[in-house]
């Protein structure tokens, strides 16, 4: 199931407020639509394109954020 126009929407407001705000947003449309948003097990199944920031469970990445030193 995927977000509606008016989640995407109170998502992008709520960005505009910081991440607390954002959070806030997120917690309460996880509540009624939790199937629009990825838990720690369909995680593992997601490629990435750009390597992500935190710690996540992933399956990959195709672009790595940082340099290796040769």
């Amino acid at each position: 199931m995927r977000l509606t126009s008016e989640e995407r929407i109170v998502l992008q407001r709520a960005a505009e407020g910081g991440m607390d705000a954002l959070d806030r947003a997120i917690r309460d449309r996880r509540r009624g639509n939790p199937h629009a948003f990825h838990d720690r097990r369909s995680l593992r199944e997601r490629v990435f394109l750009v390597e992500p920031r935190q710690l996540i469970p992933l399956d990959r990445f195709i672009l790595a954020t940082h340099r290796v030193p040769r």
